[in-house]
């Protein structure tokens, strides 16, 4: 409880996992339910607490945020995807990412490289470096599609080029 009542840079550090495990059923439930109030960004502790009811529930808001504005479904999508290795939920993300604002872009890009390597992703990677105009984007994005396609840069002549 003193978690969920922080504020503050204090609530964005999220929750402890260690303030979830040893919970009684009693306290799990009592746990989720307040969990569910604040998603989508309590949706990393909700699978941590019930997985199996969590992939239910962060299914149908999932669809809900995509059918309102979608602004933060992303953080839904890639627990979605770590939990339950649903790529639908990848291409969900991919999808939507030209409907995010420019301050959000960059994040979208992170949580997608979060997400199982595959031929969407890193074509995802390169159509970005492509189109986008946001430069914070477009750099995790050079970023991201180097790491994913393990270029090497391992040496110091390697990072240069």
């Amino acid at each position: 409880m003193k978690e969920y009542q922080m504020t503050g840079s204090e609530k964005a550090d999220g929750y402890s996992v260690d303030a979830l495990i040893g919970l009684s059923r009693k306290e799990k439930k009592i746990a989720f339910e307040l969990l569910l109030k604040e998603l989508p960004w309590s949706a990393k502790w909700l699978f941590i607490l019930d997985a199996q009811k969590a992939a239910s529930v962060a299914r149908e808001i999932e669809k809900e945020m995509r059918n309102k504005d979608g602004e933060d479904a992303y953080i839904l999508q890639q627990q979605l995807v770590k939990y339950t290795g649903d790529l639908v939920y990848q291409q969900h993300m991919i999808e939507d990412y030209a409907k995010y604002r420019d301050k959000v872009r960059p994040l979208v890009i992170d949580a997608i490289d979060q997400t199982p390597t595959n031929q969407a992703k890193i074509d995802f990677f390169k159509h970005v470096l492509l189109i986008e105009v946001n430069s914070n984007a477009v750099t995790r994005a050079a970023r991201h599609l180097l790491d994913t396609i393990n270029f090497p840069r391992s040496t110091h002549s390697d990072e240069a080029n």
